[in-house]
């Protein structure tokens, strides 16, 4: 036992330190069997005390190392959805904000040419809302196609205007997209203001694209 003292010792100290500066983590699965029978050497039993120490040594080390990379890829996974979470949140707010004005005017009557909440057309009714919103738009349907970012239909969020051909060639009808397929717009056809879906035959026909003010 003697002749092994000083690597004992040697163990013990490198364990205590590390201990002292390495942050605790779960040791990798180190098994060691014990020994299972009294017949064994002292020098055997020195040298099994050893590997005990090293094997505990080295789990603490494999596990500080695997700690610090996942902690790493934890921080970065938050980072990045915050960032994204931001800008999305941001998005969708103004939307609902959007929405929320649209609705307010259920049942306004549709004026060919109006522009204010005594009677509109589409385009006007879609400039009038956004300009609550604090964002300035185009007066024409065909305009405000002409702006903003397109947006493929299955992207399609609240908020976002939805353009339809009707009587002549090109964006020529415009409205506010609710969800769920459903659409608020100044209607020449319910006389008002009123709620349809993109699954209507007259308006999947006649639907040309939709475009994004709010980013």
């Amino acid at each position: 036992m003697k002749r092994y003292t000083h690597q004992i010792a040697a163990v013990l100290l490198f364990t205590f330190f590390s201990t002292l500066f390495i942050p605790v983590a779960p040791a990798q699965a180190a098994q060691v069997t014990s020994p299972t029978t009294s017949t064994q050497s002292s020098s055997g039993g020195s040298s099994g005390f050893i590997n005990i120490l090293l094997a505990l040594l080295l789990g603490k080390f494999l596990g500080t190392s695997n700690s610090s990379n996942t902690s790493t890829d934890t921080i970065s996974s938050v980072l990045g959805a915050a960032a994204g979470s931001k800008t999305t949140g941001t998005a969708n707010t103004k939307g609902a904000d959007i929405v929320k004005n649209a609705q307010k005017y259920m049942g306004v009557p549709y004026v060919w040419g109006g522009t204010v909440p005594t009677g509109w057309d589409c385009s006007g009714y879609t400039q009038y809302v956004m300009k609550e919103s604090g964002i300035t738009i185009p007066r024409t349907a065909a305009e405000q196609f002409a702006k903003g970012v397109a947006v493929n239909k299955n992207d399609l969020q609240v908020g976002d205007m939805v353009f339809f051909t009707t009587y002549k060639p090109g964006a020529s009808h415009v409205g506010f997209y609710l969800g769920d397929n459903k659409f608020i717009h100044a209607s020449s056809a319910a006389k008002e203001v009123t709620i349809n879906s993109l699954t209507e035959t007259y308006y999947t026909e006649r639907y040309i694209g939709a475009r994004r003010y709010i980013q």
